[in-house]
């Protein structure tokens, strides 16, 4: 652009060109006026040229304002002859919650904002400036650079508190590719910082230091200036609930409800105690007064009963104090009119033992209720009605009734295997230890077949596992003499995600369990996040029709379903089969829910109502004879209910999700675990500076002087001629 400051020269070419177009013709008048001209000469040529320069100086002046150069206190000017005076600054403001904390009246993100708009307010012209928010993602509010500050200062506001744990790595990524980009779409933005404004907090800082954040900042700071602004705190006071837990295995009417709270202190000496509150579906059903001790967790039980069945909102609530995200916990409950189980066998009549353990009073009042059926009817059954589904000693399982069992497990159902003497170790390797493409194994053992004849006993261990509950201190349970003479063998993969929870002693499994996973679709190899339901292998059969049949007569494996340990494991292992029903109806942030319309098949049409109360519609899809529905925007903490568009729907709880507790910690990282051009420091907020930059000078734009030369000179250029043509009149 500064070239066309070469355009000064044109009034001096066209003086030039002017005098060669006239001929010189001598008549009488001329000699009257060449004497005239001779005795004014050098004051009209003095004027011509000062008329010549201001000219060739408007020209001149005008180029270098539209060349926008800039120069820098103590550095001469900068990208003289061409563009890149400019700055560009990437403001990336820390949003999880831990920046919700506030003192004053004003949180750490207000704080946060304010810095940020000090900075766009006393940029410079033509400066421009890109947002990131920091939170579980990072997310480019401004992506490309925008110049207009009043733009930047109203997306700045409308920055509002993400309920997670802000992830470094994702956020000095998306630094990078945003420098990167802006340097090659917008080269007249030679310069660039980038300004991160945090709290500081150790659950997102600790990994400062990696070597993935390490290789980022280095690519970052070649293209950029760093600079940090912290607004943490050194001493905080903060009350959290960090868990809350259903330890009713199912809820069904009228029975009592246990749950399990857990809460924390940072500061017990400021805040010896709290007082957190039950409600159920927005009523205060109980609450209790907890003391705290610093920094530990401090747990707490509560009751209720629910009257009617149905799914209902469970909310614990703390009074709020200057973190108020993390003094609510949510759990959404189903309630059921009873437990529906399945139990399926080869020979119906060998399931007594089963039935009687799951459900000892066989009552229509029992909250649960015990179906048999046999294993060939496996095709015609609708699963998806039934909780948890119990296979005793059934000798083979065909890939479509594989398929059928997978789809159960997949919907959070649970599924429970008693192995016997009719099982075919081949059947189930290929029809549940082997996923097809696209999925993963229902459970991930390989089934090895009957054991010799020998004295087994079962071995415990530490008794660790949840199943082995009733156990501990009960040594006269009947668990360590349950009498064992052949048993079926399995061998988890080494690998395998399943765990071991009572042994023989021998060493090998007695019962294995396994939270069922979906395989991620970009990597066959991957496990996905997405959880299914409990599977449970007992390798040992439900009846005593299970024999060895080497043996003259033959001789049953065992005395297990007679024996008083085998009904408390059936019992626990019910537990655990549907536990993962609790799990799919309280999610994480960015979790995805998947919900069933039940009743009217026409009613395709979902209206999820979020925490805030907005809304959402989704169209459901058949699938599995059902209609099914997914939403993703769970990105608020909070109950989410839904509601059938079909005339005369009510609206039902259908999930919640909660924050992440991680960031209820507000201890500060430790700085010399944080590389030093993160750190906080003299490269802030110049204080002898009134608050510009002192890393980068202020820099002054050239070419605002250079438009005002310019108008100054044509109102110049203008009266001289005027005045030079009047004199010579």
């Amino acid at each position: 652009m500064l070239l066309w400051g070469l355009a000064a020269v044109a009034p001096i070419l066209i003086h030039l060109w002017n005098r060669r177009r006239y001929r010189e013709t001598d008549w009488a008048a001329m000699k009257f006026l060449l004497a005239a001209m001779k005795k004014n000469r050098r004051r009209i040529q003095v004027e011509q040229l000062l008329l010549l320069l201001v000219r060739c100086a408007i020209l001149l002046f005008f180029a270098i304002a539209l060349a926008d150069i800039s120069c820098t206190g103590g550095s001469g000017i900068s990208g003289f002859g061409g563009p890149g005076s400019a700055t560009h600054t990437v403001l990336v403001i820390d949003h999880s919650y831990s920046m919700a904390y506030g003192e004053q009246g004003q949180t750490r993100l207000d704080q946060a904002k304010e810095l940020a708009r000090r900075i766009v307010n006393e940029a410079g012209e033509g400066d421009g400036f890109t947002l990131l928010a920091m939170g579980r993602t990072a997310k480019g509010i401004i992506s490309e650079p925008a110049f207009d500050p009043n733009d930047v200062l109203r997306e700045l506001d409308q920055i509002e508190i993400d309920p997670g744990v802000a992830a470094l790595d994702l956020s000095l990524s998306e630094i990078e590719g945003t420098l990167r980009m802006a340097a090659r779409d917008f080269p007249r933005l030679r310069r660039a910082q980038v300004c991160i404004l945090t709290d500081y907090g150790d659950v997102t800082w600790k990994e400062a230091a990696s070597q993935t954040n390490e290789q980022l900042l280095g690519k970052i700071e070649e293209l950029a200036v760093v600079k940090t602004f912290d607004v943490g705190q050194p001493q905080t006071t903060n009350s959290a609930i960090i868990g809350a837990t259903q330890l009713t295995p199912y809820l069904t009417p009228d029975q009592s409800a246990r749950f399990r709270v857990e809460l924390s202190c940072d500061n017990a000496s400021e805040l010896p105690s709290q007082v957190v509150q039950m409600l159920v579906d927005g009523r205060l059903v109980s609450q209790k007064v907890v003391p705290f001790v610093d920094n530990q967790v401090v747990s707490v039980e509560m009751n209720t009963v629910f009257s009617l069945p149905g799914t209902h909102a469970v909310e614990f609530r703390l009074d709020d104090d200057l973190l108020a995200t993390d003094n609510r916990r949510y759990i959404a409950v189903e309630v059921k009119p009873q437990l529906r189980i399945l139990c399926l066998a080869d020979d119906v009549p060998s399931l007594k033992f089963l039935k009687l353990a799951l459900d000892p009073s066989d009552s229509i009042q029992s909250p649960v209720k015990v179906e048999t059926m046999s294993a060939s009817a496996l095709m015609d059954i609708d699963l998806l009605s039934y909780d948890a589904v119990y296979l005793s000693n059934v000798s083979q399982i065909a890939p479509d009734e594989a398929a059928i069992l997978r789809t159960f497990v997949e919907r959070g159902g649970g599924l429970v295997l008693f192995l016997g003497d009719r099982v075919q170790a081949a059947s189930y390797n290929a029809a549940l230890a082997k996923g097809k493409e696209a999925t993963a194994p229902l459970i991930d053992l390989k089934f090895d077949g009957p054991t010799p004849r020998g004295e087994y006993f079962l071995d415990p261990r530490q008794y660790e596992s949840p199943l082995l509950e009733p156990f501990r201190g009960q040594q006269a349970g009947g668990l360590l003499t349950t009498p064992v003479w052949n048993y079926f063998k399995v061998t988890p993969a080494e690998d395998s995600t399943s765990q071991t929870a009572l042994w023989f002693g021998s060493g090998d499994p007695a019962i294995v369990t396994s939270r069922y996973q979906t395989l991620s679709p970009e990597k066959e190899d991957a496990v996905a996040t997405r959880l299914g339901g409990n599977v449970i292998v007992f390798c040992l059969p439900a009846s005593t029709d299970s024999v060895d049949r080497s043996l003259d007569p033959p001789a049953a494996w065992t005395v297990f379903p007679t024996w008083p340990s085998f009904p408390p494991l059936v019992q626990e292992s019910l537990s655990l089969a549907v536990a993962s029903q609790f799990d799919r109806r309280n999610r994480e942030l960015g979790d995805v829910f998947e919900g069933v319309i039940e009743g009217d098949p026409g009613a395709n049409l979902i209206e999820v109502i979020l925490p805030d109360a907005q809304t959402s519609r989704i169209e459901a899809v058949a699938r599995d004879d059902r209609l099914f529905w997914a939403f993703d925007g769970t990105d608020q903490i909070g109950i989410y209910r839904s509601k059938s568009l079909s005339d005369g729907a009510n609206e039902q709880v259908e999930f919640a999700v909660n924050a992440d507790t991680r960031e209820s910690d507000l201890s500060r990282v430790a700085m010399e675990n944080v590389p030093s051009s993160l750190q906080p420091g003299d490269r802030g907020f110049d204080p002898a500076g009134g608050g510009q930059m002192a890393a980068v000078p202020a820099a002054v734009e050239l070419f605002r002087y250079a438009l005002v030369l310019v108008m100054g000179l044509l109102f110049l250029e203008s009266f001289l001629a005027f005045r030079f043509g009047a004199a010579a009149r």
